[in-house]
């Protein structure tokens, strides 16, 4: 895989973290999570089949969501409107989130499929039991959504795991995510941790993306930055990756006409491929942060560029003056920067118009 040279502006030494034979960070790769989270609609079978497409187009991660929905949802009668199948859905939001649980024994049979894959398996954590569960399925990383990161009890328990976290920062204020802060500096926990940039509206129109606000969070926190993405198409996700996303996080889902919250604005097959594949030709694209030439460039400089050489036919003697030359291809010769040392000096021998003036043409002082 094409290593990436990118170094980060922000100032911060920003070293990698490594999850399984991944490592994350500015100077590799993009780490491209398929976030199948609930559209999987309870079925392992289908869970199963998405994460061998995920597999296909070239996505590094796979990612679920675990949670019990009686720890996180005390109204069961909130009401929540979605497109699916082409048409608005309101439904309780208890009975939905009831219905999309990933239930805790496929973990293990799940994240084996997806590592036979040769993908990182990751899933969202909201609570304590579905993090022990996680781990007890040997995930090498715990990941938060934007609405825990206001959940501090948890944050704290995360933090004390001792496994790279990746934290969303959804509808988070500067003083929430400074909290969120507060608490991985507590537990030594920054050096393992990336948060996201994330706009926590499905989708997120084109003025509600706000890509620079990714380079804030950078900047605050000096960890890793990612964006997680919720727009339609891949223009949010390739603008992120130049401004610096080492982690880049889409929905996914094998079918988007399926039924359920999350297909129609999850990317497809097609789609999620085309943004794995525009990703990696724009690590290429992006290459160092030096002043170096491209081989290949240089072999043309000669070629493209110009050089001294005599504007009309000079005799021998003449002391060269500026009307004396002129500058016209190829660069092969001396360049402007040595006119203001050829004047003055004298000719020890004829030139012919259009002849490439050389330091030998003049006498020794």
């Amino acid at each position: 895989m094409q290593k990436r040279n990118r170094i980060m502006d922000s100032g911060h030494n920003i070293k990698p973290i490594q999850i399984e034979n991944r490592l994350i960070g500015p100077g590799h790769p993009v780490f491209i999570i398929a976030e199948i989270g609930v559209n999987h609609n309870g079925d392992k079978d289908l869970a199963k089949r998405t994460i061998e497409a995920a597999a296909r187009v070239g996505a590094d991660c796979v990612k679920f969501q675990t949670w019990r929905t009686e720890e996180f949802m005390a109204d069961r009668e909130l009401e929540y409107e979605y497109v699916s199948g082409g048409g608005l859905v309101k439904e309780k939001m208890y009975d939905m989130f009831k219905r999309l649980e990933l239930p805790l024994q496929w973990h293990q049979e799940l994240f084996d499929h997806a590592r036979s894959l040769g993908l990182v398996p990751l899933t969202s954590v909201a609570d304590p039991l579905s993090t022990d569960a996680a781990l007890e399925a040997d995930v090498k990383a715990l990941k938060l959504a934007s609405e825990d990161l206001i959940n501090l009890p948890l944050l704290e328990y995360v933090a004390a795991k001792d496994v790279p976290l990746i934290l969303s920062t959804g509808m988070a204020d500067e003083i929430e995510i400074r909290d969120a802060l507060d608490i991985m500096k507590r537990h030594h926990a920054l050096p393992r941790t990336i948060f996201l940039h994330c706009v926590s509206l499905y989708p997120t129109k084109d003025d509600e993306a706000n890509l620079l606000r990714m380079q804030v969070i950078q900047e605050l926190t000096g960890c890793i930055p990612g964006y997680s993405d919720h727009t339609v198409g891949p223009e949010a996700c390739l603008s992120a990756i130049a401004l610096g996303a080492c982690v880049l996080e889409k929905h996914f889902t094998l079918d988007k006409g399926l039924p359920g919250p999350d297909h129609a604005m999850s990317a497809d097959s097609i789609e999620l491929g085309a943004i794995v594949n525009a990703v990696r030709r724009m690590e290429v694209m992006l290459g160092n942060k030096t002043l170096d030439i491209p081989p290949r460039e240089q072999e043309f400089r000669h070629v493209f560029r110009r050089s001294v050489v005599a504007a009309h036919a000079l005799q021998k003697g003449t002391r060269l003056a500026a009307t004396d030359v002129v500058l016209k291809r190829p660069g092969s010769g001396l360049r402007a920067r040595e006119i203001p040392k050829l004047l003055g000096c004298v000719l020890n021998r004829d030139v012919v118009a259009d002849a490439q003036i050389t330091w030998e043409m003049f006498e020794t002082v």
